[in-house]
């Protein structure tokens, strides 16, 4: 659609009259529209229309706050205006000065007038609207004469064009009266006296930006003049210095501790790649940084890295990481696991949270958005002097109460992380910029009509435009990689674990089963369980790991016909307690849609996979993309058919596997990421699981991501792998002599902490991991023969394989030699599982006698 002409300036003006209707009396509306159409800088007709309601916004705004003039000049309406509101008593007094009215000119100190553009804020508009208050005043100040300098007068220019990143102190200018000379000392030397403006306004000598040693000379001297009686200043000039000067020692004080910060990156105790320390090195560079990374790149690292040696610096003493709520426990296990700095995490009741707020004077404390808000006052005056938001997208919608909460935070290092910066409009990536550099995305009115191509000249927008001038606005502020930038330095394989909060129906419903947990599990103190004790023990956990999946699956038979066909509109997935199905939303829309990468999703449960694949089905469809099953409810023919869709079709961008899938599929050359909906307590299932991408001949870094429940038998399952693979990786591969696991036990590592019984660990043994694989396997073993889930949910128990003898095991086995001098243990197929139970016996056994 072609775009409409753009209107003459007499059109222009009649059209903002009309906008502007009597909403700008006293003050007639041509005033103001002339303001506006005089302004600055290459507008068009949009950004002209929105600048004038912007206007309005203004002046409607300083008519609702009720902002009175305090006290004014005595004998010209020319000059500075002190205004307050009723409300505070004058305790919070606005100083502005006007200069004229036709054309308007004035200034102000507050931040709006700094960084609009407008040339006016709704202070200066609350003197014009005092003024024309009065017909008799008006009158007068239409009437009297211009001011008359006696002395040179330092000014700084707000109403400046939009081209790339703004530098305050480019808008300086020095005002010389006729009858006086040129100045001499630092005026002199800091003015460009061969050039000047049509005003007669001469600039600052030529800036290097990047000379911060000059700008804070700058700087200081036009301070100092201004503190001398031979120079005078509009309202702005003070504050635009006084945040220049603020900056400015940020900057330096950085740059001279820049050796000690390398010094206490180096002892990070995760390697950083090249691209995270360029990463941090542009955090360093400015103490505020926007970190948009693509999902994956390791921002978390990055963050921690960064922070921690601000710490070990000495720059600074208090930080504060906020974070989502479900990923408080996940960011202090990654801190931990990088940085020896102390950290905190933020829990408990009001007055737990205040006390340690008081407490903690050193080091760092991990809260949550909502805690933020709860507890801004306290955090105001525990006073962190750096902040790292995570997931920063929190912030976008910049009027809720989070966003106001967060931007009250004013740490002089400020650190934001988000993979989807913006989500929708432009007015989401400047709430979540604004925090880093108020200044960079302003003014938030231009934002839309400056980018946007209207059809109409004003709604109907058919694409976007100036966007080389948004990049550069953004350079100094925002990094941005993804993951084909950095793919020679990606690591082969990242396994992220992503915690998900129950809700409180899954809390019950999974707390409910913990008495008769405890039961039998107090048994195992005096004896072995009986075969029917250990088969009714293995049921209820197995029914905690389905309500820790979602109570859509345990209420499958009732939920999924109310849900079949229907779109999973946010209110819908928030209905059936099942939040991962929220989570896996979210991954979905990032690996899929965004880096365009193809995913396997893995579950025990053939039912979690069609939870999953209804959740994510609208996701798909929108972008013209579809997923595929792999489970044994397809027949050979359709699990076939498929797998070649999946690797040739590049629409077909998600297959969903059950365990029947984990073992004998090469899919290393189709996807390179894979999402656990849940963990199996044997990471070997795992590793088969991950196997089918991450294997010889992939040839993209893989990623991992395993959704675990917290506070239930899911994060305790998620210890029990930890704790398998950490036995493994130790006996086969590691140099150490001990090892030391959180949980002792794999039967009473699943058990809920309070009915772990003292005296168990005897009885425990009795039962072999074999046993409770055996529990999780049989749905595979039902899919393999095309057999449907167990009506109830929970699967029936199938004997256990007795391991054959030790001596049968042993000689089973191939031992050999490499050329290196190491040895190789290789077992058939039907002998791995005795072998694994054979280890981990051993190590129960020997932990037992320690």
């Amino acid at each position: 659609m072609p775009r409409l002409p753009a209107p003459s300036p007499a059109e222009a003006l009649a059209a903002l009259k009309q906008l502007a209707g009597r909403r700008t009396l006293p003050i007639h509306p041509d005033l103001l529209a002339q303001h506006i159409l005089a302004l600055p800088g290459s507008w068009d007709w949009p950004v002209q229309r929105a600048a004038f309601e912007a206007l309005l916004r203004r002046l409607g705004s300083a008519r609702k706050q009720e902002l009175s003039v305090l006290s004014q000049p005595a004998k010209s309406p020319w000059g500075r205006y002190r205004l307050g509101r009723p409300d505070t008593d004058g305790a919070l007094p606005y100083v502005v000065s006007l200069e004229s009215l036709e054309p308007l000119s004035g200034s102000c100190g507050c931040a709006d007038f700094l960084r609009s553009s407008l040339g006016l804020c709704k202070h200066l508009l609350a003197v014009i609207d005092h003024l024309a208050a009065k017909p008799t005043r008006w009158r007068a100040a239409l009437q009297a004469r211009p001011v008359r300098r006696t002395r040179p007068q330092l000014a700084w220019e707000a109403a400046s064009g939009h081209g790339g990143a703004l530098d305050p102190l480019g808008g300086f200018q020095l005002e010389l009266p006729t009858s006086v000379g040129r100045p001499s000392g630092a005026l002199r030397r800091l003015f460009d006296f061969n050039q000047k403006d049509a005003a007669g306004r001469h600039p600052l000598v030529a800036l290097q930006a990047k000379d911060l040693a000059q700008r804070q000379r700058i700087v200081t001297a036009l301070q100092r003049a201004l503190r001398a009686p031979g120079l005078g200043s509009d309202a702005a000039a003070p504050a635009v210095l006084r945040d220049e000067a603020a900056r400015l020692e940020r900057l330096l004080r950085l740059q001279a501790k820049r050796p000690a910060l390398d010094r206490a990156l180096r002892s990070s105790k995760r390697k950083l790649y090249d691209y995270q320390k360029a990463g941090i090195a542009r955090f360093f560079a400015e103490g505020r940084l926007v970190l948009a990374d693509d999902m994956g790149l390791g921002k978390t690292t990055q963050a921690t890295a960064a922070v921690a040696a601000l710490h070990g610096a000495g720059l600074v003493t208090r930080g504060l990481l906020v974070v989502p709520a479900p990923l408080k426990a996940q960011w202090e296990a990654e801190w931990r696991a990088i940085t020896d700095t102390p950290v905190c995490v933020v829990d408990g009741t009001a007055d737990e949270r205040r006390g340690l707020y008081r407490k903690h004077r050193r080091g760092f404390l991990i809260a949550n958005y909502e805690q933020v808000v709860r507890d801004l006052p306290e955090i105001l005056r525990w006073a962190p002097q750096a902040v790292v938001l995570d997931e920063a997208q929190r912030i976008k919608n910049w009027a809720t109460r989070t966003a106001l909460a967060v931007k009250q935070l004013q740490p002089d290092y400020r650190l934001v992380l988000t993979g989807t910066p913006m989500e929708n409009r432009l007015d989401e990536l400047a709430s979540v910029v604004e925090w880093v550099d108020d200044r960079a995305l302003e003014p938030k009115w231009r934002l839309g009509p400056f980018h946007s191509v209207f059809a109409d000249g004003k709604k109907e927008v058919t694409g976007a435009r100036n966007l080389d001038a948004l990049r550069a606005r953004l350079a100094p502020v925002l990094l941005r990689r993804e993951r084909a930038e950095v793919l020679a330095q990606l690591p082969r394989r990242q396994d992220t674990v992503l915690p998900v909060d129950l809700t409180e129906e899954q809390r019950a419903a999974h707390d409910e089963l913990n008495q008769d947990i405890a039961k039998l599990a107090s048994i195992t103190s005096r004896r072995p369980l009986k075969p029917a004790e250990f088969l009714r023990l293995m049921t209820l956990l197995n029914t905690q790991r389905i309500i820790a999946n979602g109570m859509a699956q345990q209420d499958f038979t009732s939920t999924w016909p109310g849900i079949s066909g229907r779109t999973p509109t946010p209110a819908l997935l928030a209905s059936l307690g099942s939040p991962k199905l929220i989570e896996l939303r979210e991954l979905i829309s990032n690996l899929v849609l965004t880096q365009n990468r193809k995913v396997v999703v893995f579950s025990q449960w053939r039912r979690m996979l069609q939870l999953a694949a209804w959740a994510v089905s609208d996701l798909l469809d929108k972008h013209g993309r579809r997923a595929l099953f792999f489970t044994g409810q397809e027949g050979a023919r359709r699990r076939q058919h498929n797998l070649v869709d999946f690797h040739d079709d590049p629409a077909t961008a998600v297959l969903f596997l059950s365990d029947a899938g984990g073992v004998g599929l090469n899919l290393q050359r189709a996807a390179s990421a894979c999402i656990n909906l849940e963990l199996p307590w044997n990471p070997a299932v795992l590793e088969q699981r991950i196997g089918r991408i991450y294997r010889l001949g992939q040839k993209q870094p893989v990623a991992i991501y395993n959704l675990v429940s917290r506070a239930c038998i899911e994060e305790r399952i998620a210890a029990l792998v930890s704790d398998k693979r950490a036995l493994f990786r130790s006996l086969f591969t590691g140099k150490g002599d001990e090892i030391r696991f959180e949980r002792s036990g794999a039967l009473l590592s699943l058990l809920p902490p309070t009915t772990e019984p003292a005296q168990a660990l005897a009885g425990a043994t009795e039962v072999s991991d074999d046993e409770l694989e055996d529990v999780q396997d049989v749905e595979a073993s039902e899919e393999e023969t095309g057999r449907k889930d167990a009506a109830a949910g929970a699967e029936p128990v199938r004997a256990p394989n007795a391991p054959s003898s030790v001596g049968a095991l042993l000689g089973a086995l191939t031992v050999s030699r490499t050329p290196e001098g190491r040895v190789n243990i290789e077992a058939p197929p039907e002998a791995a599982d005795a072998l694994i139970s054979l280890f981990e016996g051993m190590a129960r056994l020997l932990g037992a006698r320690a």
